[in-house]
């Protein structure tokens, strides 16, 4: 009984696995066609490789020669090791495979593999090829392969250097081969030649419109030999680099105390570019100064700036133009001089700083007030001959005592009109010496509201020995 359970389960085994390769089978079908299989050492052999689509959906399919390194292979044209075939599409492929070492003649077998990119299913089939003793007496077919080296990363300013190294695999001296780079943003070709296995490296440069906008690109090789596509390489990635690089050029006028400077500020870039343009200016130099478009003062790392916000597109320019007026300035300068030297020569050598205390009052009105009166030689040499003569209105009598050690008037007048004149006598006051005068006032009345004391006239001697009259500054009271 357990005899027949394991012969079920080895019949059903089988017929699964039956069923299976039969399925895979049915998915795609592999042959070849023999152009030319009877070769001689470095002499090509040529088939064509019919690959059929039995599934009900499109497929892609990756054609390859396993590794064998006395045998060289290559597909015509290299794009056709992946090929796109449509349900029920049958395709054909040109395969040369050429020994590259010498073998004792007889039949070798290369194998083909053929995998499907959707299903993973691969078929292999072996193209014989009869090596033959000899040597070739025909013509290779142009086999190179190609290197490409450039930079991932490139700056549009800067001249790109792209270097491609070639390499002859067999005996045919090509004479012209026609190498061309293709991008979004490189279109370039050029040509050389290939001796009989020689190895080449050709260096192609490449100059950009700085304005190059940045962006991700990928760069195709082809390879042509007598306007035929023999080498293509795809997919390389390069990158255009945004940058932003903003320059500074001026202009200046000049005139009679004024300059006049525009900056232009330009992006010499590929990206817009948002910066804060500044203007380095001290204090002082600010007060003359003057800007279009309006800047705004700007304070860093203990500097002191003009600044302007700008939005620059590439290739955009600003300009500031800057103003530096030293007219108005040196204007105020010349008047305050001019004033200062009018006050030098015009102004009082004897100064009298008048003031005056409450010392009573009654009924809320001023009775008692006391007078306070400077006198100062402010010049540096003596001055003769110096009065001081003072005023009080007929509201108030002066008391007729002074204190010790203050100047006691000369003589003292009343005056219907003008009220109480008060005058000191000074025959000589020192270079800078300085007297103080006082005396007390007592009002016949209370005095309501705001009390007016008049200013005291100077008249002094002056140098050349004419006189010179002055005045105090007059004194308010009120409480």
């Amino acid at each position: 009984m357990g005899c027949h359970k394991k012969a079920f389960f080895l019949l059903v085994v089988v017929s699964l696995l039956t069923i299976s390769f039969a399925s895979a089978l049915s998915e795609f079908s592999v042959d070849y066609e023999a152009v030319k299989d009877n070769v001689v050492y470095r002499e090509p052999a040529e088939f064509y490789i019919s690959i059929k689509n039995n599934q009900e959906f499109s497929d892609r399919f990756k054609i390859s020669f396993g590794i064998n390194p006395k045998w060289s292979t290559q597909i015509i044209p290299p794009k056709d090791s992946y090929l796109t075939i449509n349900k029920g599409e049958t395709k054909k492929i040109r395969v040369l495979i050429m020994a590259v070492s010498e073998m004792p003649p007889s039949l070798y077998r290369i194998p083909i593999i053929v995998k499907s990119l959707k299903t993973n299913l691969s078929e292999k089939i072996y193209a014989p090829i009869y090596l033959k003793s000899g040597k070739l007496a025909g013509e290779y077919p142009p086999t190179v392969t190609a290197k490409v080296s450039i930079p991932e990363e490139i700056y549009p300013r800067e001249t790109v250097r792209i270097m491609i190294d070639l390499k002859n695999r067999n005996k045919l001296n090509i004479t012209e081969i026609k190498i061309k780079l293709s991008s979004i943003v490189i279109n370039k070709e050029t040509t050389t030649s290939l001796g009989p296995l020689e190895e080449k490296t050709i260096i192609v440069t490449y100059s950009f419109d700085p304005m190059e906008p940045p962006k991700k690109d990928t760069l195709t090789l082809n390879l042509y030999v007598n306007g035929e596509i023999i080498r293509t390489i795809e997919n390389m990635p390069i990158e255009i680099i945004g940058y932003s690089d903003i320059i500074e050029s001026s202009e200046l006028e000049k005139s009679f105390l004024k300059t006049e400077e525009k900056i232009t500020y330009t992006n010499d870039g590929n990206v817009r570019k948002q910066e804060t343009l500044k203007i380095e200016m001290g204090f002082f130099e600010d007060i003359v100064t003057s800007t279009n478009p309006k800047t705004y003062v700007l304070k860093e790392d203990g500097k002191r700036y003009r600044a302007l916000d700008a939005d620059l597109k590439p290739g955009a320019k600003t300009e500031i133009i800057i103003i530096k007026n030293f007219r108005p300035l040196v204007l105020i300068i010349t008047i305050t001089l001019v004033l200062l030297v009018l006050y030098s020569i015009f102004r009082s050598d004897v100064i009298v700083k008048k003031q005056a205390v409450v010392l009573g009052t009654k009924e809320g009105g001023i009775t008692e007030m006391k007078v306070i009166m400077n006198v100062r030689n402010r010049t540096a040499r003596p001055i003769k001959n110096v009065a001081i003569i003072d005023n009080v209105p007929n509201i108030a009598d002066i008391q007729k005592e002074f204190q010790i050690g203050t100047l006691k008037p000369t003589k003292i007048v009343t005056h219907e009109r003008k009220g109480n004149l008060i005058k000191w006598n000074i025959d000589f006051l020192e270079k800078y010496e300085e007297r103080i005068i006082t005396y007390k006032v007592r009002s016949k009345l209370s005095i309501l509201g705001k009390f007016k004391l008049p200013p005291a006239v100077i008249k002094y001697e002056n140098e050349k020995g004419k006189d010179v009259i002055t005045h105090s500054n007059s004194v308010s009271l009120s409480i």
